[in-house]
């Protein structure tokens, strides 16, 4: 009788670790993304000739310019990037794609303070460029890609963003967030895997001040379901008990 308890006891274990491996669990590939450690892990670019930077946010005004925003959502710190003239900005991180990706969600938090009230939103992301007749682009917009690893952290080539997960837009709100995304990215992971990918947040502001907040940053990956391991442990459990 003991012999019998201890084996139901160890097929009842094994169906709950089982079972836990099947609901899902998190895998921080993400270095620091809450920020908690400033910006290490993190890379951040200004394009020539541009003011500000990102910079860590942390309670209820903006780095430089001590502009009303909200406490990041995720700790204590975010990232935003903040100036007092134009400027485009890029904070990046690299990330290894495994060889075999299981179903894998890319989690983050947008804070939106376009002090401009309208998005400009052409193909680049050049503060500075001029049209033919030499006036100035207007450029004010904020995007999240992923890149392939070494590409140039302003790029928008169609040959380098691999895909895009946010974008503003003409309709986008002046003010918003943060705001809370939950992007499916497996199947571009399944054709990199591998790799090593790029994760970029950007934002470039030649008409008003713009401030974008990035917080709680991280990828999820699901696992497959074990249910077939699962039920072979309860099969073997329903085995003992009738004998």
């Amino acid at each position: 009788m003991k012999t019998q308890h201890n084996m139901i006891a160890a097929a009842l274990t094994a169906c709950t670790v089982l079972a836990g491996a099947a609901t899902g669990a998190q895998a921080q590939t993400i270095v620091n993304g809450g920020f908690e450690s400033g910006l290490f892990g993190w890379s951040a670019a200004d394009q020539l000739g541009s003011d500000g930077t990102f910079l860590v946010q942390t309670g209820p005004t903006s780095p430089l310019n001590g502009f009303a925003v909200p406490v990041a959502p995720e700790g204590l710190n975010a990232a935003m990037t903040d100036s007092g003239a134009g400027g485009s900005h890029a904070l990046y991180q690299d990330f290894a794609v495994p060889a075999v990706v299981q179903q894998t969600f890319l989690r983050f938090s947008l804070y939106l303070n376009n002090g401009a009230e309208a998005y400009f939103v052409p193909s680049h992301l050049d503060w500075a460029r001029t049209s033919q007749t030499g006036g100035l682009t207007l450029n004010q917009q904020a995007r999240v890609d992923l890149l392939g690893a070494g590409t140039d952290p302003f790029s928008t080539a169609a040959g380098d963003v691999l895909a895009n997960l946010f974008a503003t837009t003409t309709s986008t709100p002046a003010v918003a967030g943060y705001l809370s995304f939950d992007i499916d990215i497996t199947a571009v992971l399944q054709t990199h895997a591998g790799e090593t990918l790029r994760l970029r947040f950007a934002e470039v502001d030649n008409v008003n001040f713009f401030n974008l907040g990035v917080d709680n940053v991280r990828l999820v990956v699901v696992p497959a379901p074990a249910s077939g391991a699962v039920g072979l442990a309860l099969l073997a459990l329903a085995g003992r008990r009738r004998r």
